[in-house]
């Protein structure tokens, strides 16, 4: 920058001589007039590309600086509880026919399906509880969560065939009961470290004293969750679906009922 001033001013000064040499005609005043003219011209025109020149270089320096301290954009990882809570009864909805669907295919169109929801780790969306398959001897229990990037977690089998889904009413736990013939047990479940885990169990029979589960689930403070059971016998059956309500009342509905969300 300072070089170009002064080859500026140096212009400036030859040029001031020329005009003095082919203007030797004419009076000292008018001479130095013009001389000063044509250096106030060319100062002026310097100062203006200075003014430009040193504007231009804060313009690149803020730039700079914006683009330095400028944050960078972040991806939302996580989507909100809200956005969960809306997402969850279509993604649960599409599992369960999908486990449905794919029993019928692999069992010659036999299927059964039951499932009921829990909010097992209290973040405000309930677990998925599925149990499937073509009979009691090959039934499985899945549950199922909606995590944090609304993915379906699978948590693994938690039971099988002749089952039912139950909470412990003074602790909240999870809990299936199970029995078969006579025999029965409490299956006591509580979350732990992203699962559900086995907490306790509690083994009873039938007997003239214990003629019915319900009696010892009465005592043990035991409830049953409401649930949605679907049946099919075969490739020519027809889908069946009944709602279990907690009070002791049943609906039937026509094919694989899916609208149930606790």
């Amino acid at each position: 920058m300072k070089k170009a001033i002064t080859l500026i001013c140096l212009s400036a000064a030859v040029l001031t001589g020329c005009q003095n040499t082919a203007n030797n005609g004419n009076s000292n005043n008018d001479t130095t007039a013009a001389a000063v003219t044509t250096t106030a011209e060319i100062t002026t025109a310097a100062e203006d590309i200075t003014t430009e020149a040193l504007t231009t270089t804060t313009e690149a320096v803020t730039t700079a600086a914006e683009t330095e301290t400028a944050p960078a954009a972040t991806h939302e990882a996580n989507v909100s509880a809200g956005g969960r809570m809306d997402m969850y009864p279509a993604v649960y909805q599409g599992e369960i026919r999908r486990v449905f669907e794919q029993t019928v295919n692999e069992h010659d169109g036999a299927a059964s399906v039951e499932y009921a929801f829990r909010d097992l780790d209290a973040d405000g969306i309930p677990e998925l509880i599925l149990k499937y398959g073509s009979c009691e001897a090959d039934f499985q229990i899945h549950i199922y969560r909606f995590d944090e990037e609304c993915e379906l977690k699978d948590l693994g089998i938690f039971g099988g065939g002749h089952t039912s889904f139950c909470y412990d009413e003074n602790t909240g736990d999870f809990v299936i009961l199970w029995g078969h013939m006579g025999a029965a047990s409490i299956s006591y479940y509580e979350w732990e470290n992203g699962t559900i885990v086995s907490k306790d169990h509690y083994d009873f029979a039938l007997d003239d004293q214990t003629k019915s589960y319900d009696t010892v689930l009465n005592e043990k403070g035991i409830k049953y969750i409401e649930c949605v059971s679907a049946y099919r016998s075969g490739l020519d059956g027809e889908i069946k679906s009944w709602i279990y309500h907690s009070n002791g009342e049943t609906e039937e509905k026509d094919g694989l009922y899916l609208d149930y969300m606790g």
